[in-house]
């Protein structure tokens, strides 16, 4: 049972160490030119190791992109349940908490325009948190419910890319703080329920 363990955390150390130096690799050149032989070099391992963890260098991106992402949507939920502004400004928190922690990716997908992919990918997950828990009562009676995800989505990401872009001006509480404001100054409350269960 303990050697199965401690083959379990080799192939996990194995595969952090692959995604790394993908990663530093995708800040440093275009995805095209990256090779297999680069990311081995830089994870100090051998060809054939990152064949055994992933199809190419295009199942790297796939995956590391879906981690990344699935991560981030969990990591919204981990913030204690308050009164409502309290719900998202942590639950907001908690998501430019873990864009700081991770940002080594998001540099690499968001700031330097390499991959529409990703960006649509996020913007996706962004929109189906939203989408769950857009409260359609008051000032949305009106609006299209896809509209207002939509609109509220885009601006988030557009906003995430700012600040990666300009190296994170602000700390993650500050973040979710001024998204509140803009929120509240606007009337845009579509995600006031974010952290509650369906």
């Amino acid at each position: 049972m303990e050697t199965a363990v401690k083959t379990d955390r080799r192939i996990l150390r194995t595969k952090e160490a692959i995604k790394t130096a993908f990663l530093n690799l995708f800040l440093e050149k275009e995805f095209e030119r990256i090779t297999i032989n680069d990311i081995s070099e830089r994870a100090n391992i051998n060809r054939g190791t990152v064949y055994l963890h992933f199809l190419d260098k295009y199942d790297l991106l796939d995956k590391c992109i879906d981690d990344q992402l699935n991560q981030m949507s969990s990591s919204c939920i981990l913030a204690p349940l308050k009164r409502e502004k309290e719900e998202l400004v942590g639950a907001l928190s908690a998501i430019f908490a873990y864009l700081e922690e991770h940002i080594i990716f998001f540099s690499a997908m968001l700031v330097n325009q390499r991959t529409v992919m990703f960006r649509e990918r996020m913007l996706r997950v962004i929109t189906e948190l939203i989408q769950e828990k857009v409260d359609m009562q008051g000032i949305n009676q009106d609006m299209d419910k896809e509209m207002i995800t939509h609109f509220t989505a885009s601006a988030f990401v557009g906003l995430v890319e700012w600040w990666i872009a300009n190296r994170m001006p602000h700390p993650p509480q500050i973040m979710a703080e001024q998204v509140w404001k803009l929120f509240e100054r606007n009337d845009i409350q579509p995600i006031a329920q974010f952290q509650r269960g369906s």
